[in-house]
């Protein structure tokens, strides 16, 4: 098999394996530009959430054993698991903002290259019918569709720092709740064969209970407000879909741009596309 060949510009070095390149030519074919596009950056997982859990787990199993002699086991082992079932990684968030920071950037880039290119490389040299179109389309159609998506990519980035914000704070919130509790309800459980410590036990318990019930009601209410907020966000989306495609469906291909049929004719080229000189 043979490897697909690569266009060598004079005074190019090769580029490094991954990057992709955009070559622009004259009216005669020569390349008069060559544009390197790195791809995206990686990320890894600090192993923040890794390292909560594991300090968690000793002072839930402290917490547990104390909920079991208070005598009030069964609602405060239940309220035990659902705030520790919400505990959530917060780097996936960071990671899905930082993926659609660079996607937004990314889309104002090309949309910024693509007017520059069509002014720099194409309206300078050619005239005729089909560069008054393809002007057009980008002026009026491709222009105004990487405003948009860039909006969204903004917004989803903006809602996706919301949500890391919100879990990170949680994670910090049930780790705290445990880290103080862990050593009076531990005490107290030792104590507890005593009639004055075993009701403060329960009592402490109950306040413990109490602290956790509120923190699965605050997940609650954040889950249900970022809800709302991606419910938007997918309805723009799709509004963009049916910008783009066929009836907004992706399968049924992209929108007929209604162009000439005598674009496409051969004999027809040098009246569609007429350079500079020749105008």
């Amino acid at each position: 098999m043979t490897e697909p060949s690569e266009l060598v510009v004079p005074g190019r070095t090769t580029p490094p394996p991954g990057v992709q390149q955009l070559h622009l030519t004259d009216t005669r074919g020569n390349v008069t530009r060559t544009v390197q596009v790195p791809p995206a950056a990686t990320r890894t997982d600090p192993g923040f959430f890794k390292r909560l859990v594991t300090q968690l787990n000793p002072l839930r199993q402290t917490t547990r054993g104390a909920m079991l002699l208070s005598g009030l086991g069964g609602a405060a082992l239940a309220m035990d698991v659902a705030a520790t079932a919400n505990l959530g990684n917060p780097f996936l968030f960071y990671d899905r903002r930082e993926t659609w920071k660079e996607m937004s950037g990314s889309l104002e880039g090309d949309r910024a290259n693509l007017w520059r290119g069509y002014f720099d490389d194409v309206s300078p040299h050619w005239k005729g019918q089909a560069a008054g179109m393809l002007q057009q389309y980008i002026r009026f159609n491709v222009n105004g569709l990487f405003g948009q998506l860039g909006k969204v990519g903004d917004e989803m980035s903006g809602a996706m720092h919301g949500q890391f914000k919100e879990v990170l704070e949680y994670d910090l919130s049930v780790i705290g709740l445990y880290a103080g509790s862990a050593p009076i309800l531990r005490t107290l459980a030792s104590m507890s064969a005593q009639p004055v410590a075993r009701v403060a036990l329960m009592t402490q318990v109950g306040v413990f209970t109490t602290a956790l019930g509120n923190l699965v009601k605050q997940f609650a209410d954040v889950y249900n407000s970022y809800e709302g907020d991606l419910n938007k966000l997918e309805l723009k989306l799709n509004d963009l879909r049916g910008a783009f495609y066929e009836s907004g469906d992706p399968g049924r291909g992209a929108r007929d741009l209604r162009l000439s049929p005598t674009i496409e004719d051969p004999a027809a080229v040098r009246d569609l596309w007429v350079p500079a000189g020749e105008a």
